[in-house]
Formats: C-alpha cells, sequence, structure tokens
C-alpha cells in the first residue's frame, strides 16, 4: 500500500481555465500535461504539474467540489480499509471513474480527499 503520487484540485469558472493553466505552467516551470472534457458532468479537467483543474458551473462543480487533494495509490481496496481503520470516513465509493477507481475520504483532520488507482494498461 502507498501514494504514488498527488495533486492539489482547484476549482475555476469556465472562462478562467486559461489564465489558471497559464500561472501554473509559469509558477512550476511545466506545460500543462493533459485536457480532458468530461461533457456528461460539465466539466473540464487540465493537468499541470502537481495541480488539477477542473473548470464548470457551480451546478457542474457542486459533487465534486468538496475534494481537495487527490492521492494517486497503488491499491484502492487496500486503502479503503486501512482509511476506515484509522479514523477516515468514506464519503462515496469505491467506483469507476474516468481511467480507474476512486473514492472520496473525509481524513479525521477534516481533509476531504479523493484516492484513485489508475486502471493497469496493457
Amino acid at each position: 500500500m502507498r501514494i504514488i503520487n498527488q495533486a492539489f484540485r482547484l476549482y475555476v469558472e469556465p472562462g478562467q481555465l486559461e489564465s489558471t493553466i497559464t500561472f501554473y505552467e509559469g509558477i512550476q516551470g511545466k506545460a500543462c500535461e493533459r485536457r480532458i472534457v468530461i461533457a456528461e458532468a460539465g466539466i473540464e479537467v487540465a493537468v499541470v504539474g502537481g495541480f488539477i483543474l477542473l473548470a464548470g458551473n457551480a451546478q457542474a462543480l457542486a459533487p465534486v467540489r468538496d475534494a481537495q487533494a487527490v492521492l494517486m495509490v497503488d491499491s484502492l481496496d487496500e486503502f479503503a480499509l486501512w482509511l476506515q481503520a484509522n479514523g477516515a470516513v468514506i464519503l462515496h465509493g469505491p467506483r469507476a471513474a474516468l481511467g480507474g477507481l476512486n473514492l472520496t475520504a473525509r481524513n479525521p483532520d477534516g481533509l476531504v480527499v479523493e484516492y484513485y488507482e489508475a486502471a493497469e494498461t496493457a
């Protein structure tokens, strides 16, 4: 059971996405690595270094807005058991997510985190 990577989640209005990408590219010296449109949710996603930017209107972002960070993990099942045994509250999941599985938990200190396990690629 280990954390593979981590990122902050930031939420912006659709009209702010480009300027926010530019800012985080500049502050980290890294180009935007990935952009994804989740049309059914009304959300556009951009990954810039250690930041995941989610753009959408208030209604589109409401179901996902609580999570403040993403921890990419090697075993979501192991983390789910460990989190529950150590005082975290599972808010949802595990469930299918874009490219893998995720769950959202409120850690004992109040931090809401998306735990994400990427699907294995052949």
